[in-house]
């Protein structure tokens, strides 16, 4: 048997879960991360505005990052429920055809994603979601030590980037756009280095998500240990921060610590090892909590309602990028500040979307922009077999 963090085995959620049933609670653990990064998004972009409180700012400073966090973590417990008969079974044919998969998802996303780009720079993070599921596809069969293993690697990378790389070198901070974007280098450097979500060190969030998607959360010792975990994980982050800052910024200037100060920084623009540590504990905190909700309430009525705006978030994120530089372009019109914009903003078009997606699912399996991917994995695939049927000839 694999050795892992819990002693569990590592295919009991392969086993747990039937090949077409979805897990409730992984659902409402995408509709509550996918509400925290609406909130976060509409104040990016609608700005912050002279009306905002200050209990506004500090709940959204906590917020910031760690929804998108948790929602790539769950991106990567997808792909592992995706792969469970790979994983399971290792067979090649099979390996191949759901990298194939996975390939042509991600290269739907991208394409959603600069779309999402070009409207609004700093929100998007499909086209980074694109490459997370492009690399994961190549880590089907890795273990869970592996996987951790890569996980570690993936966080003290970004320390040695950090001192290597500008981060700030093609951005432009006034409009929060990045110059550089569009040629080759400045694209490698987005996606992996400078941007918003970038690879290094976020595709670590990915592979803490496939093993995370392996794991029976049916077992309630288990759902405990992760949660304890988690929170044991933001502890010791939170509190090593603190006294990094603390020791650093009260030592005499001149001797060069307090260029160790960004390494304590919790912050998501500059994703340092701490702030890894700590998102990570957040998402594992907060999809196990979510994971117990499902089980007590998962039959009740109220969480189908969550559940379906988990099934479409894909649809919903997209759109709320649409709303968002729309009711930016109304209030810059019209020279607007309303009050409490970005939380208005949020809960309208939350509870809009309870109501859509619930009503939507009641006539589709799937919500819009999710059926137009589905579209173009079938039509790739019908391609796909004319051209092989046909190559003999």
């Amino acid at each position: 048997m694999q050795k892992t963090f819990f002693p569990h085995p590592v295919d009991s959620a392969i086993r747990a879960a039937p090949p077409n049933n979805r897990i409730v609670g992984y659902d409402l653990a995408r509709a509550g991360a996918l509400f925290g990064m609406l909130l976060v998004n509409f104040s990016v972009l609608m700005g912050s505005g002279s009306s905002r409180p200050n209990w506004l700012d500090w709940v959204e400073g906590i917020i910031r990052g760690r929804a998108a966090a948790t929602f790539v973590v769950l991106a990567g417990a997808g792909l592992s429920l995706l792969t469970r008969s790979v994983y399971r079974r290792k067979d090649r044919a099979e390996i191949n055809a759901k990298r194939s998969t996975l390939l042509k998802r991600s290269l739907f996303l991208l394409v959603i994603g600069l779309f999402n780009f070009v409207i609004s720079p700093i929100s998007d993070i499909l086209h980074f979601y694109a490459v997370y599921i492009a690399l994961g596809a190549c880590l089907l069969t890795f273990s869970n030590l592996s996987l951790w293993l890569l996980t570690a690697a993936t966080v003290v990378c970004r320390p040695l980037v950090f001192m290597a790389f500008n981060f700030v070198r093609s951005w432009d901070l006034h409009t929060f756009t990045d110059a550089g974007f569009w040629n080759l280098p400045g694209i490698i450097g987005h996606l992996f280095f400078n941007g918003c979500f970038p690879v290094i060190p976020w595709m670590a969030f990915i592979t803490v998500g496939m093993w995370l998607g392996r794991q029976d959360f049916s077992d309630r010792a288990l759902r405990k240990k992760i949660l304890l975990a988690g929170i044991g994980a933001v502890a010791f982050a939170e509190s090593l921060s603190r006294v990094g800052i603390y020791l650093f910024s009260s030592a005499q200037p001149g001797r060069g610590v307090e260029k160790l100060l960004p390494f304590f920084t919790i912050a998501s623009w500059d994703p340092m090892p701490l702030f890894m540590i700590s998102a990570m504990g957040t998402a594992l905190v907060v999809i196990a909590l979510i994971m117990q909700l499902a089980d007590k309430y998962g039959n009740a009525r109220w969480v189908s309602f969550f559940a379906s705006v988990g099934q479409t978030t894909l649809t919903l994120y997209v759109a709320h990028i649409i709303m968002g530089s729309l009711l930016l372009w109304i209030i810059e019109q019209y020279e607007l500040e309303p009050p409490f914009v970005n939380l208005w903003a949020t809960l309208f078009f939350y509870l809009v979307a309870l109501l859509f997606c619930k009503n939507w699912l009641k006539r589709f399996r799937k919500g819009p922009v999710e059926m137009l991917m589905r579209r173009f994995l079938l039509f790739n695939s019908t391609t796909t077999t004319t051209v092989e049927a046909k190559a003999p000839l």
